[in-house]
């Protein structure tokens, strides 16, 4: 299998589009404060996205998969070989676009990772894409047509963070945060030019008639939980944000593995039978 690897390996320095995806990933690092966690999310799938269905996508039209098999080599070993090489590429990309996230282990929190905690967000990070990467894998191994393919890879890949920002975000909502409370009574007894026309906040506060009001975080429904652990896309930023992420959600490595086998043993079971010709 390690050939097969090589193989891969040494055809992705010939293809342009790599190049151009790796250049794109860089440049969203280089862009971090400003895309904020858009590189974590959306550049290390779009990337594969693209790579994959131009690269796997020519297996089938130019018959290397055929040959591998004429060669001696089994299913399993082109497949796992394939999802290797996709793993390392999602890390490649994930690493380029979001350097400063995966250095530091923070995403929108307020305090502070211990080391054993950074460890553990970073792998939980790794294991999330891990999990997207054999999703698209198993896709690229069973559809043959290069054109089916690309569309069904940006389709995946799009659904997926559509739909893990949307639950992301209400999870996020029952978070812990602060909001200012006015007192009504206590800016109509101000003197008349006191009042502020727009609200300022540390302007009420100097005078008097407001304070910030602390709200702890609450507990999201079950069923919103249960999706949150099934999107990779949430299970990587869960396992960033300090408030409501780890070592909250311990169990979010779990669910990345699970589902990273499920989906690898499904796809391999489904390329033993698939009729190559």
């Amino acid at each position: 299998m390690g050939n097969l690897i090589r193989s891969h390996f040494a055809r992705l320095w010939r293809a342009p589009v790599f190049w151009l995806a790796v250049a794109v990933s860089a440049g969203a690092g280089l862009c971090m404060a400003f895309i904020q966690a858009a590189g974590l999310v959306i550049f290390p799938p779009a990337c594969c996205a693209v790579v994959f269905s131009l690269f796997f996508g020519t297996e089938y039209a130019d018959g290397t998969i055929r040959n591998k098999l004429t060669a001696g080599h089994s299913r399993t070993e082109i497949y796992l070989s394939a999802l290797a090489v996709s793993i390392l590429l999602m890390w490649l990309f994930l690493a380029l676009s979001s350097p400063q996230i995966i250095l530091t282990a923070r995403f929108n929190t307020f305090g502070h990772f211990t080391p054993g905690e950074a460890a553990l967000a970073i792998g939980t990070v790794m294991l999330a894409s891990a999990a997207v990467a054999a999703a698209l894998t198993a896709l690229c191994m069973l559809i043959h047509r290069r054109t089916v393919l690309a569309l069904a890879l940006v389709f995946l890949v799009l659904c997926g963070i559509l739909l893990g920002a949307a639950v992301w975000t209400e999870i996020a909502s029952y978070g812990s945060n602060s909001y200012l409370e006015i007192y009504e009574d206590a800016l109509s007894g101000l003197p008349p030019g006191v009042v502020l026309e727009s609200y300022d906040a540390d302007e009420l506060l100097r005078l008097g008639p407001a304070e910030w009001v602390y709200v702890p975080a609450q507990k999201p429904p079950a069923l919103l939980t249960f999706a949150g652990r099934l999107l990779p896309t949430v299970q990587a930023l869960q396992a960033l944000d300090r408030g409501l992420g780890m070592p909250a959600a311990w169990d979010v490595p779990l669910w990345s593995l699970a589902e990273t086998a499920l989906v690898t043993a499904l796809g391999l079971a489904l390329f033993k039978r698939k009729d190559i010709r």
